[in-house]
């Protein structure tokens, strides 16, 4: 039997994820709106905000958004570095010069019934300048979701049996077979309180909500995480 392609690792209680999602929101005012449909960021991500070599301005969003979280989740980031230091069965640790996990929130719009986000590898790691900070092992790194909240009729992630660092290896002919044969990705469901743990190499997407209704919120926390001279970052 294949390996599962998501791993998940109980985090928090339903009243500790409502306790979450009323901090989030309480904390509104700094909300970034990343798109036309209610998409936002709460805290900085460097998919997004240290593309383009915006990596000094990432920094300086991550100094002002990283005090803020810490403020008011502090315990919940303590939790997360706890639980990923079990997975990975290393120390875990923050930088000073990178964005603590942060938070995507999806307010309801009926676009979301149908994911109009990009299928996609996590590369975010290209954007940031590693000189100062150490020599990372991008090959071995983690993506992670903790969900806060979901919609009533649930969320997920579709992902696909097509891992970029094998896929690089193989001659182009066999990469168009396995890239064929493994076209249909699997829908893994989210819960609230678990964390999802994949390598971030897997080619993935956020999932549909086909039964998405008003009043719906998709709210989640997101990381990453590498080996960074022997020691593991947890970063967003």
């Amino acid at each position: 039997m294949p390996a599962p392609l998501l791993h998940r690792v109980p985090v928090l209680s339903a009243d500790e994820a409502a306790r979450v999602a009323d901090q989030v929101h309480a904390l509104r005012p700094h909300w970034t709106q990343r798109h036309d449909t209610p998409f936002f960021t709460l805290g900085a991500a460097a998919y997004m905000d240290a593309r383009d070599g915006q990596f000094a301005a990432y920094q300086a969003q991550a100094a002002e958004s990283n005090a803020m979280l810490r403020a008011h989740v502090g315990w919940l980031l303590d939790r997360v570095r706890e639980r990923v230091s079990e997975q990975v069965g290393a120390d875990v640790i923050y930088h000073p010069r990178l964005a603590l996990p942060g938070f995507h929130i999806f307010l309801f719009d009926e676009a979301f019934r149908q994911s109009g986000a990009s299928v996609h590898y996590d590369k975010q790691f290209e954007h940031i300048d590693w000189t100062t900070i150490g020599a990372p092992d991008t090959d071995a790194q983690l993506s992670l979701t903790l969900s806060i909240k979901l919609p009533a009729g649930g969320g997920g992630l579709l992902v696909w049996n097509i891992n970029r660092i094998e896929i690089e290896k193989m001659p182009r002919d066999e990469r168009i077979a396995h890239s064929r044969v493994n076209r249909v990705a699997t829908f893994e469901a989210y819960e609230v309180g678990t964390l999802a743990i994949h390598s971030g190499h897997q080619l993935h997407q956020i999932g549909p909500a086909p039964h998405l209704q008003p009043g719906d919120e998709r709210i989640t926390l997101q990381a990453h995480a590498l080996p960074v001279d022997g020691r593991w970052i947890l970063y967003w």
